[in-house]
């Protein structure tokens, strides 16, 4: 990479697959104005002149927002044309971010699977042909995405494969949500996930009415086909169906973090 200055007013940031936060956009903006030093952001050069944004979306917006033309960029050895390259570049740099959310993440693995299965197509079925072994096959159909992705992840297939059925919501929907509270719940977006496209976008609507008082996704389908909302099972009862799915150490780990309650627990019962 080589690194330069160049015009913000030059930078392609459309068709990024994370949706800006405002309070991060201005809390950029103030240090920028503050004069502390960023690190720089990464582009690839346009064949027909001017950059796509790679990594940095945020550090652009901060920049804007504090009157600044210009901003520091490492320029990528491979062209903006080359769309493989370039969403592997953004997608690798935002799943080793902590501050991603559920749907951040769904979003850039769902990405990820369809540069890979398009760089690794799977042969067809029905009867190999003529040369074809089926143990070879065979190997193929398991190196799935979900597989490849997990490895890459240190995380189990499933894991991914929900992640990826949460990418499944419709487009516009999670862009619409993107900033809403049930971004970073698995299982509200997962229930979402499982309606229709047109019921999500009636679901979403419900959910970013602040004055609907609907937070959840049972409450919005109970609201849209007028029935009973689902009776809600206690925090604890959620704790417990948890902790029991743990392993022993894990347990153990739980009980040494509680410790100071347990034993008041066990007071009140010896009382």
């Amino acid at each position: 990479m080589t690194r330069q200055i160049i015009k913000i007013a030059d930078i392609d940031t459309t068709g990024r697959l994370r949706e800006l936060r405002p309070d991060w956009v201005a809390a950029i903006a103030e240090q920028v104005q503050a004069g502390d030093l960023l690190p720089p952001i990464e582009v690839a050069k346009k064949p027909e002149g001017g950059w796509r944004l790679l990594i940095g979306g945020h550090r652009v917006a901060g920049h804007q927002q504090a009157g600044r033309t210009e901003i520091e960029a490492d320029v990528a050895d491979f062209s903006a044309d080359d769309e493989a390259a370039c969403r592997m570049r953004e997608i690798k740099e935002n799943l080793v971010r902590a501050e991603l959310t559920v749907l951040d993440r769904a979003v850039a693995l769902a990405e990820w699977k369809r540069i890979y299965e398009a760089e690794n197509p799977l042969p067809k079925r029905g009867r190999p042909a003529a040369g074809e072994i089926a143990d070879n096959l065979s190997g193929i159909f398991c190196a799935s995405f979900s597989k490849a992705a997990a490895q890459a992840l240190d995380v189990t297939e499933r894991s991914i494969q929900r992640d990826i059925e949460v990418a499944s919501i419709d487009e516009t929907v999670r862009r619409e949500l993107a900033l809403h509270p049930i971004a970073d719940n698995q299982a509200e977006l997962l229930a979402l996930a499982r309606e229709s496209a047109a019921r999500q976008r009636k679901i979403a609507a419900r959910l970013l009415d602040a004055e609907s008082g609907i937070t959840s996704v049972a409450d919005a389908v109970a609201a849209i086909d007028k029935t009973p909302p689902p009776d809600r099972a206690p925090a604890w009862e959620k704790v417990s169906n948890t902790f029991s799915k743990l392993k022993a150490a894990e347990q153990y780990a739980f009980f040494d973090a509680h410790a100071d309650a347990i034993t008041a627990w066990m007071k009140s019962k010896k009382a």
